[in-house]
């Protein structure tokens, strides 16, 4: 498919259709012809504030608000990430205790429970969902679109908070001597 045959894009990421531009593109045309330079003068305006209007719809607000609740959403995704790093890395001393004394089956990646295998599993779903994340939004996505994304990001986020909640309950119960 051609380029040329796209829609142009809006700052807002909806499509902005051509042929509304096209239509008063003949009407103020038109116009010049009939009031000469009053028609061209009207023309200019009329051209002008179209596409001033097609270009700054009003679902500008509402894009930016489902990007930032979309970004919120990743924040929480990151968060649990931060404190599963905070677990595996940290040097405090509640952390080396819970990593080396409460729940070492956290630890291991090669742990065979099932909460925490799954965990590890949404956990390197949810670095990679994260990592692409920012390079989505900097594309123009419509209203749909962000409303799509936001529901799949609250729902990794979620997802990745539940799964956390339960490895480290397994973890707990596991001990010590998990082996």
């Amino acid at each position: 498919m051609d380029d040329d045959a796209l829609p142009e894009r809006s700052g807002t990421g909806s499509p902005v259709p051509v042929w509304p531009l096209a239509g008063i593109g003949l009407v103020c045309v038109l116009l010049a012809f009939w009031l000469k330079l009053e028609g061209v003068i009207l023309g200019v305006l009329i051209m002008s504030m179209a596409y001033f209007v097609l270009r700054h719809r009003p679902d500008g607000a509402e894009a930016e608000s489902l990007a930032t609740s979309i970004r919120l959403s990743a924040e929480d995704i990151t968060d649990v990430l931060d404190e599963f790093e905070r677990f595996r890395h940290g040097a405090d001393s509640d952390s080396v205790a819970d990593r080396s004394q409460k729940r070492p089956a956290l630890a291991d990646p090669d742990c065979g429970d099932p909460d925490i295998e799954t965990f590890y599993f949404e956990c390197g779903t949810a670095r990679r969902f994260v990592s692409r994340l920012d390079d989505r939004l900097s594309t123009d996505l419509s209203i749909p679109e962000l409303e799509t994304l936001l529901g799949v990001t609250d729902r990794r986020a979620l997802d990745l908070r539940d799964a956390w909640a339960r490895a480290r309950r397994a973890a707990l119960r596991l001990g010590t001597d998990y082996v």
